[in-house]
């Protein structure tokens, strides 16, 4: 299984590969991942400054429909040049553009999985704007992970993001946490149990 990952505003490819290390760690040893960077650099994101060190990315530093128009395209071009994939995770601003990606055409990707879906700043992106963002390309009908924090201040941008998703094919896994990936054991397992599910439902798809 090869995936390709997209990581959040202020973040970079190192930063997401240790951020969802813990999970990662329990799936299966063939799975493959790579970490795109994003094409613009940016200021540490949320929980960034002072624990990971720059270089920092973003796919946008404010969102607009045209500018998520142009991430879309971005990662569909290294899709194409690097492909094919067999799924693709995204956590915060990359999961936005992921689900933006998917709901226009899924391509070959099989499942997906989102991490604290968002339209960062959350103060200028609203769940409703998050919602036409993804609505106005379409349903997205791959089986799909939504990973969410109870106390994330994007909490209600994730929570619309999943009821954009196909319901007989969308899992969710809340944590306790805020805007970040939980590392503990518990968390760590029910993502790689979901994540696993997604897999075995796309595979008997196909």
């Amino acid at each position: 299984m090869r995936v390709l990952c997209l990581h959040g505003q202020g973040a970079s490819p190192e930063i997401m590969e240790s951020q969802t290390s813990s999970f990662r760690a329990l799936l299966p040893p063939t799975w493959t991942y790579d970490y795109l960077e994003a094409p613009n650099d940016s200021a540490p994101g949320p929980g960034i400054e002072g624990v990971y060190p720059p270089p920092h990315y973003c796919f946008f530093d404010w969102y607009t429909p045209e500018r998520m128009r142009e991430a879309v395209e971005y990662v569909r071009e290294v899709i194409e040049e690097d492909g094919p994939y067999d799924a693709i995770m995204g956590f915060s601003q990359g999961a936005s553009v992921t689900a933006s990606l998917l709901a226009e055409s899924a391509g070959n990707l099989k499942f997906a999985v989102f991490i604290c879906a968002a339209l960062i700043p959350p103060s200028s992106a609203t769940s409703d704007e998050l919602a036409r963002t993804i609505g106005s390309f379409g349903h997205i009908d791959v089986p799909t992970l939504h990973v969410i924090g109870q106390q994330d201040i994007c909490y209600s941008q994730s929570i619309q993001l999943s009821k954009t998703c196909e319901p007989s094919l969308s899992q969710v896994v809340f944590h306790s946490g805020g805007h970040d990936v939980p590392r503990d054991d518990i968390n760590s397992k029910k993502i790689a149990s979901g994540i696993e599910k997604c897999a075995k439902k796309a595979l008997s798809q196909f």
